[in-house]
C-alpha cells in the first residue's frame, strides 16, 4: 500500500513537472519564417481552422466587417459579405485547405487600374493570420514595395506555394 502512494505520488510529480516546460512553448505565436514572438497584436499567428477561404477584416485582430474568399479575385472593391474592403483591409486570414494552392498573395493597390496583379506582393501562408497588417510592409517586389499593408491591399490569388514574407 506504501509503494502504490509513493508511485502516485511521483507520477503526479513528473506529469506537473512536465506540464511546467510544456506551457511556455505553446504560448508563443510563431512568425512564417520560424521565428518566434509573444507579441500577437503585432506578429503572425496560426489561423483558425481550415474552411477553403481566404478573409480580409476592416479591423485589427480579426475583427469588424470582413470579406470571404474561395478563389483568386483581382479587384476588392466587391466582395460578400461586406460589400468591398479595397484598401480597407487592417487584418487577414488564410483558412484554406493544405495542400495545392494553399498559399496565398496579397497584391498592392495600383491606383492606375481597376485592380488587378501587378503591384508588390506579400504571402500570406497556409494557416497564417496577420492581425494587425499596420505592423508589416510589401517586399519590394514592384509598385507600393516598402508601403505599409494595412489599408493597401486591393487584390489576392491563390498559389502553390510563396516566399515573399512581409517586412
Amino acid at each position: 500500500m506504501r509503494t502504490t502512494a509513493l508511485r502516485a505520488g511521483l507520477a503526479a510529480a513528473v506529469l506537473t513537472g512536465l506540464t511546467a516546460f510544456a506551457v511556455p512553448a505553446t504560448a508563443q505565436a510563431a512568425e512564417p519564417n520560424g521565428a518566434r514572438t509573444s507579441e500577437p497584436a503585432t506578429t503572425a499567428a496560426a489561423a483558425s481552422a481550415a474552411d477553403g477561404n481566404f478573409y480580409a477584416y476592416e479591423f485589427v485582430g480579426l475583427m469588424g466587417g470582413y470579406c470571404a474568399w474561395a478563389g483568386d479575385d483581382a479587384n476588392w472593391s466587391t466582395c460578400s459579405p461586406r460589400g468591398g474592403i479595397r484598401n480597407q483591409a487592417s487584418s487577414v486570414e488564410n483558412r484554406g485547405f493544405p495542400g495545392a494552392y494553399e498559399d496565398v498573395l496579397v497584391y498592392w493597390d495600383n491606383a492606375d487600374d481597376a485592380g488587378g496583379w501587378d503591384g508588390a506582393r506579400a504571402c500570406v501562408q497556409n494557416g497564417w493570420s496577420y492581425g494587425h497588417l499596420y505592423a508589416y510592409e510589401f517586399p519590394a517586389n514592384g509598385a507600393g514595395g516598402g508601403e505599409k499593408m494595412e489599408n493597401n491591399i486591393s487584390a489576392h490569388r491563390w498559389v502553390h506555394s510563396c516566399t515573399e514574407d512581409p517586412l
